[in-house]
């Protein structure tokens, strides 16, 4: 077993867990449709936590090419970060209840502080795994834009504007569609 192959299984485990828990929280939403009270900013994070998982799943190939030695530093760094992202999958959708209505708009507000918070740290020590895990340079792409997001979760935490959360949820969204697309991680096969 390859080191890389030894440290992803768990960070594999972290992210398959987290799209479970997404994946089985939507379905059971679904299941009980006619209680649940929909929100548009609500279904967008949806998209961009699933988006944000796959994302960092398949950024962990990178490591598999770059870096021949870890340390346990390294490894932690590593697995806070995928950490984080589980905890905010759990808080973006509520638990499917057996009766009543489920107004995802209420649940939004009512977990937006912790959400925001986790999210913003999940962003800022994204930027320590690509400074120290990727050797990306302290100031470069791969270390302003998650900090710059990282700053505006942090105002998602601290306020309840209604405006300043749907332009956060959108902008987020955009940078995750155009970090994908600009994604230039070619995974081949050494026959």
């Amino acid at each position: 077993m390859s080191p890389f192959e030894f440290i992803t299984i768990f960070c594999s485990l972290i992210l398959g867990l987290a799209l479970t828990h997404i994946f089985g929280a939507v379905s059971d939403l679904y299941e009980i449709r006619k209680r649940v009270k929909t929100f548009w900013l609500n279904s967008l994070w949806v998209g961009t936590v699933i988006m944000w998982a796959i994302y960092q799943w398949w950024g962990l190939w990178e490591l598999s090419i770059n870096l021949i030695e870890w340390t346990y530093v390294q490894y932690w760094f590593l697995v806070t970060n995928l950490a984080s992202i589980y905890f905010f999958t759990t808080l973006v959708l509520p638990k499917a209840t057996d009766e009543g209505i489920i107004d995802l708009e209420a649940h939004y507000y009512s977990v937006h502080k912790a959400f925001f918070s986790i999210v913003a740290f999940s962003l800022f020590s994204s930027a320590a795994v690509n400074y120290s895990l990727f050797g990306e340079p302290l100031i470069g792409a791969m270390t302003i834009m998650p900090s710059i997001v990282g700053c505006a979760a942090i105002g998602a935490a601290f306020t309840d504007s209604r405006t300043y959360h749907k332009v956060i949820g959108i902008f987020i969204f955009a940078m995750f569609i155009a970090f994908q697309f600009t994604d230039n991680i070619v995974i081949t096969y050494d026959v």
